[in-house]
């Protein structure tokens, strides 16, 4: 197994801990570790930690965690770098007696740093996947249960060129979300692990999504677009759709219920997101935006959080100011760093541009010290 290079760990303590792991020199990795072989990350934990001992002050993690990377791909899988996330057993879950540890959400993404040593070094967003609620069951002698993908992203991605001899650093973040109540409650003295939260009766009602023999309510729009779709599939994902159909929207009937205020393109990424639980694809950045503050408005949190994901993914030369006057305007911390590192690593690209020029010329106060930020930490001089 081999060393971790560079690690590093933020210190929010919002229950949604961020590790950024940085794999210097890869194509050396790639080349001189066979499949099947891995390197793990040091221990990093989630949420910070909390007093164990009220009486002594001793404190230790909650969660304890590693990113396990398969540098040559996992045994049965050579073609794609695998990436997991591996739960240890904490001293506070074996005092606590707790056999498994609940995620509401994790993922991970992969940028590729080309050309590390030189100013002109330029960062890509490779990959990002995402992992719904997951147990991570404690039940071998090493205390210990992994997650995640044999199939993260083909090595044809990373060596764009064909070739392993260049100097490549690749940078794995993992994001995790705890959102139960023995998360939210575990600093309180003699806190106990809740139940296990039962899962809905149907995960997923995607093979009936547009499927009109079971629709009972149609949607139609300013534009004259419509929609079908079936009541209590909404209602019994949606506390907003249950009160409207309780309410004003209560007789059912033949005649379309008209939406105003909404674009029926984010009305129906809405739908598609209570019926599969999936963020719909191909969706323009202006969708994305106006679909963002639709699931804020229904406490959509989920669809919300996948939202603020695919946007940061869409960052390039020509989004960029417009992801960037979103992440300030929503007050998104983390879309806002996503715009920040995409200008740390493209600043050449994007300094001359007119976007550039058109908001120092605005001499807006938020984007001014974004820039004096970039300045003052040298990441512009690196």
């Amino acid at each position: 197994m081999a060393s971790p290079q560079s690690t590093e760990m933020s210190n929010k303590t919002s229950g949604e801990p961020i590790y950024t792991w940085s794999v210097k020199e890869f194509q050396d990795l790639y080349t001189r570790m066979g499949t099947g072989a891995f390197m793990m990350s040091e221990r990093f934990a989630s949420p910070q930690p909390v007093t164990i001992d009220p009486e002594t002050g001793v404190k230790d993690p909650i969660h304890w965690w590693r990113l396990v990377l398969y540098p040559h791909g996992y045994a049965n899988q050579p073609d794609y770098l695998a990436v997991f996330l591996t739960a240890f057993r904490s001293e506070y879950e074996k005092k606590n007696q707790v056999k498994s540890r609940t995620v509401q959400r994790f993922w991970f993404e992969l940028f590729r740093v080309d050309n590390p040593d030189v100013k002109s070094k330029k960062l890509t967003h490779l990959a990002i996947r995402s992992f719904k609620k997951s147990d991570f069951v404690f039940e071998s002698r090493d205390d210990i249960h992994t997650l995640g993908t044999r199939k993260f992203v083909p090595f044809t991605e990373i060596f764009a060129d064909g070739k392993n001899h260049n100097n490549v650093t690749l940078v794995i973040r993992v994001h995790i979300i705890n959102e139960d109540p023995f998360m939210k409650d575990s600093s309180n003295e003699g806190t106990k692990p809740n139940e296990i939260r039962t899962k809905p009766f149907l995960s997923s009602f995607e093979k009936y999504f547009m499927d009109e023999r079971y629709c009972d309510v149609e949607f139609e729009f300013d534009c004259g677009s419509r929609i079908k779709s079936n009541r209590l599939a909404l209602a019994s994902r949606s506390e907003y759709f249950d009160s409207l159909f309780k309410g004003e929207w209560s007789v059912a009937g033949t005649t379309p219920i008209h939406v105003t205020g909404m674009k029926f393109q984010v009305f129906k990424a809405i739908l598609y997101y209570l019926y599969t639980d999936k963020l719909e694809d191909d969706l323009s950045l202006d969708t994305l935006q106006n679909l963002y503050f639709d699931s804020e408005a229904r406490h959509l949190d989920d669809l919300k959080e996948m939202v603020i994901i695919r946007i940061g993914e869409m960052a390039n030369v020509h989004t960029w100011d417009q992801i960037l006057r979103f992440s300030l305007k929503t007050n998104e911390e983390k879309l806002k760093k996503i715009v920040m590192l995409f200008l740390q690593f493209n600043w050449d690209e994007v300094k001359q541009t007119k976007q550039m020029k058109r908001m120092l010329k605005e001499g807006n106060i938020d984007w001014i010290s974004v820039i004096e930020n970039l300045i003052t930490t040298k990441i512009l001089g690196d």
